[in-house]
């Protein structure tokens, strides 16, 4: 019986340092999502609504378009920072554009599945 052993190469300095700002973008979606929050909110009470009132098609569009935007800057930033960590030689730079990913996707998700319930049913 034989063991092999797996040599790691060093990661560089620079794909290290792109590694943990992608991790600091995550970390800035709580942030975002207070936000987004806010910004939806605020568009819709200055198109003249109130929440939990009954609204036309537009205005969660008009409002929802600039708070998810918003929200998704974060995954948006861990994207390029995890992908140039990992073009720099760090393969832990693949982590944090998942998880950015992930949320990021969710929260659409959740949105748009939100609107199309209210405008269909």
């Amino acid at each position: 019986m034989s063991t092999r052993t797996v040599a790691h190469r060093p990661v560089p300095p620079e794909a290290a340092r792109d590694r943990r700002r992608a991790w600091i973008a995550l970390l800035l979606y709580p942030v975002a999502f207070v936000l987004a929050f806010a910004v939806g909110e605020g568009l819709a009470a200055i198109l003249g609504y109130e929440a939990g009132e009954e609204v036309a098609w537009y205005v969660p569009v008009l409002a929802g378009i600039p708070a998810v935007v918003l929200f998704v800057v974060p995954g948006l930033l861990a994207l390029k920072y995890g992908r140039r960590a990992m073009r720099g030689g760090d393969p832990g730079g693949l982590a944090p554009v998942v998880v950015g990913a992930v949320v990021a996707v969710a929260f659409v998700g959740i949105n748009l599945l939100g609107f199309l319930a209210q405008v269909l049913l």
